[in-house]
């Protein structure tokens, strides 16, 4: 498993406007082209799929495993042969908050994406964190 962490300044309400709001993060993102509700509830909670679109990344579904807003959320997408579990958390830290996001593969090709996807998938992970952090902190306007 890999995991980045971001601190924040931004209050976890302000973080979550950008960590939960999956369907825009390909207009906040530049490690998503786009991720587009596919099936299951709406509002987004445990079960909702998604379509996600990413440079350089096989598009694949996927699934909310677990939603609790203002705290975090569980996805798991699956391609032929591997699964993707990725975790989007808001932590308590201090007087602010922090951002971890976890990824971690599995499936009987799973070995052969870690070598291959690991280090680019930890530059979009350090983007994604940095880049949700900077939205919540601008002001409000």
């Amino acid at each position: 498993m890999m995991e980045i962490s971001e601190p924040s300044t931004a209050n976890a309400q302000r973080l979550w406007h950008y960590l939960g709001d999956v369907e825009r993060w390909g207009d906040h993102l530049p490690t998503f082209k786009s991720v587009r509700h596919v099936g299951g509830p709406t509002p987004t909670d445990v079960g909702s799929r998604f379509e996600v679109r990413q440079p350089g990344v096989a598009t694949a579904v996927y699934e909310i495993t677990r939603w609790e807003p203002e705290q975090g959320f569980t996805w798991v997408g699956r391609v032929p042969g591997v699964a993707t579990t990725g975790s989007h958390d808001i932590e308590p830290d201090g007087d602010g908050n922090r951002i971890r996001l976890a990824l971690d593969w599995s499936g009987p090709l799973a070995w052969a994406i870690r070598p291959l996807l690991s280090a680019k998938a930890r530059r979009m992970m350090q983007s994604e964190g940095q880049t949700i952090a900077g939205l919540a902190e601008r002001p409000e306007g």
